[in-house]
């Protein structure tokens, strides 16, 4: 069976490291962090058929660069994929940015709802305000990644057709162990989050294998069935992409 990762740095890797990732058997969303990184995802995405890239600017990295002239080098870039990220707004990590991560934020929306594209979402203590502006410009497809947020959100994540998805950081972050108690598996996706090292334990795309027998022990059901619905799930948002 094929597994998936939902929101991946393939980027970040060396050409060595992608070897081991370039595979039928696992399905990757590859996300940029910047117009550099979104060049190297797309030459990756060349070689690795597996892939599904996306382009943007992560939240991180709006106080690092020339905006302006970022976004109109990623604009150019968007005919080349259906799916945006890793873009959002965080609150906690860099608040000095916020009131400018919140109009790149905007111009990435208005690029998905204009041309029909998926987002990849960065959501850190704005959990509410993303729900909000993904409604407020009708974005069809979303992936809310690594989902920590308030469990009573969950509803509204699955009404609005919206995925999360689930990090091998389950193990250890009680946070994301209760998200995976209370998310209904239909709105469910593995991801690695990789090369992001997370309390010491550097992540990579492989570790999803783990995160689904985790996700099963949690939710006390079977490997198969965890595996079976994700991969649907990934469909699903692959298939509204094409």
């Amino acid at each position: 069976s094929k597994l998936v990762d939902a929101h991946c740095h393939l980027h970040e890797f060396t050409d060595q490291e992608l070897v081991n990732y370039c595979r039928d058997d696992l399905l990757i969303n590859a996300v940029s962090d910047d117009y550099l990184s979104s060049l190297r995802t797309l030459d990756i995405v060349s070689k690795c058929r597996n892939v599904l890239p996306s382009v943007g600017l992560h939240p991180w990295n709006i106080g690092k660069v020339d905006i302006s002239k970022e976004l109109r080098s990623l604009s150019e870039l968007v005919s080349r994929v259906r799916f945006l990220g890793e873009v959002g707004i965080d609150k906690r990590f860099v608040p000095e940015t916020y009131d400018k991560q919140l109009e790149v934020f905007k111009y990435f929306l208005e690029l998905a709802r204009d041309y029909g594209l998926g987002v990849n979402v960065h959501a850190v203590s704005t959990w509410d305000e993303v729900i909000k502006l993904l409604t407020k410009y009708d974005i069809r497809i979303a992936i809310i990644h690594w989902y920590t947020g308030p469990t009573e959100l969950l509803k509204d994540i699955e009404s609005l057709g919206y995925y999360i998805t689930i990090n091998p950081a389950v193990r250890i972050q009680l946070k994301h162990r209760e998200v995976v108690m209370k998310a209904p598996i239909e709105i469910i996706l593995t991801e690695s989050d990789g090369p992001y090292v997370y309390r010491g334990m550097r992540l990579v795309p492989t570790m999803v294998l783990e995160t689904l027998h985790e996700i099963a022990k949690i939710k006390d059901t079977s490997f198969e069935e965890v595996s079976t619905s994700i991969l649907k799930n990934f469909m699903k948002v692959f298939k509204s992409c094409l």
